[in-house]
């Protein structure tokens, strides 16, 4: 068999047309894997973003309920301390059997009050009808049928009275006494001092532009000295006036307070450099004397105060709310109280300036811890 050229060309392309058939298939399959793996990595790409941005859900279990720290330390804290305190010990008593042969020191020498002093019998007769049974109520020490301490419980104008040191501060211008003040005053001071025993202490302060003491300080309000404050009080006949009057005018301004034979209406002031009627000494005074009770009793006008003569003087015009400041200082200054109770006698409550003085006097009380009483 023989072959031409031009056959073995044929056969040769036929050979060359195979190899690129398989080439090509080759070269499908490998694009195909491409493009799988292509198509694998996009989609896990995009199933990645998916997932990824997606909210979580969690889901929290509720804490269960104990103590709290601080409580539960605070628990052991106190544990810790029982544990380390020792618990007291139990002593035994040592009883002397027979007399010892140890002498006690001897005390400090002590003055003891006179006893006599101290009684409070009645001396006084049955015309003095104006203290009654003064004393009755305070018949021993302390505070007698009423308990102890040095208390008492009284009355004054209507108020219920419970007191170591009470004092009364009663306004001696002429304008009050001629209202008819001493008498009243008079019996109500009686019934004060019926409730006092002899361990409670009392005195009685006159002022007009300054203040005068019946005692130099607070007395035991003993028979003697509850007798000295009535006999102080009594109104002096027309003839005592007149020779009274004379005396102050000699003598000074205290002439016309006080006198074992009564007492007259102070005309000249108890102040040498002032004038005026205000019970702002009498404040002072009391304060001093470390009352824990002041009884005021005066009439509607305002307090005021000239400095120098009532003709020619200069008024001070904060002088009410200088007494107001004064009261408040004191109370904190000296950390203890007074109890200021206010009595406005025979007040004329049409007029402008005496309801002015109500509300003055009012408010003095209440920021001391007492109250006003009026009397008609």
């Amino acid at each position: 068999m023989s072959f031409s050229m031009k056959d073995l060309g044929a056969l040769w392309g036929k050979g060359d047309a195979k190899k690129q058939d398989k080439a090509a298939q080759i070269k499908a399959v490998i694009l195909s894997i491409i493009a799988h793996i292509a198509l694998i990595a996009g989609a896990s790409y995009l199933t990645v973003l998916v997932i990824a941005g997606r909210e979580k859900v969690m889901f929290e279990a509720k804490t269960p309920p104990s103590i709290p720290a601080r409580k539960l330390e605070h628990s052991i804290r106190v544990k810790k301390m029982q544990e380390q305190v020792r618990k007291p010990q139990i002593l035994q008593r040592m009883v002397s059997q027979a007399p010892s042969a140890v002498a006690l020191p001897e005390l400090p020498k002590m003055d003891n009050p006179d006893m006599k002093k101290m009684r409070d019998t009645p001396t006084m007769t049955q015309s003095q009808n104006i203290l009654g049974d003064l004393g009755r109520a305070g018949g021993g020490l302390g505070r007698g049928q009423t308990g102890g301490g040095g208390f008492s419980d009284a009355q004054f104008f209507g108020q219920n009275v419970r007191t170591r040191a009470v004092i009364i501060a009663f306004d001696n211008t002429q304008t009050v006494i001629n209202k008819g003040l001493l008498p009243q005053l008079a019996e109500e001071t009686g019934k004060l001092l019926q409730g006092l025993t002899p361990a409670t202490k009392f005195n009685l302060i006159a002022f007009v532009d300054g203040a005068a003491p019946l005692f130099p300080s607070m007395v035991f309000a003993t028979q003697e000295n509850k007798k000295k404050a009535i006999d102080g009080l009594r109104i002096l006949s027309t003839e005592d006036r007149r020779e009274r009057t004379r005396e102050t005018r000699k003598t000074g301004a205290a002439a016309a307070d006080w006198n074992q034979r009564g007492f007259v209406p102070n005309i000249t002031g108890n102040h040498p450099d002032y004038s005026g009627s205000s019970p702002w000494k009498a404040i002072e005074m009391a304060a001093e004397m470390e009352a824990d009770t002041l009884f005021i009793i005066t009439d509607d006008d305002l307090p005021n105060i000239r400095r120098g003569t009532a003709r020619t003087g200069v008024p001070v015009e904060t002088h009410t709310r200088d007494i107001r400041r004064s009261v408040d200082d004191f109370q904190k200054r000296s950390g203890r109280s007074m109890k200021i109770n206010v009595v406005i006698y025979k007040p004329n409550t049409r007029s402008e300036k005496a309801r002015e003085a109500i509300s003055f006097y009012r408010g003095l009380a209440g920021a001391a811890g007492g109250r006003l009483t009026t009397v008609d």
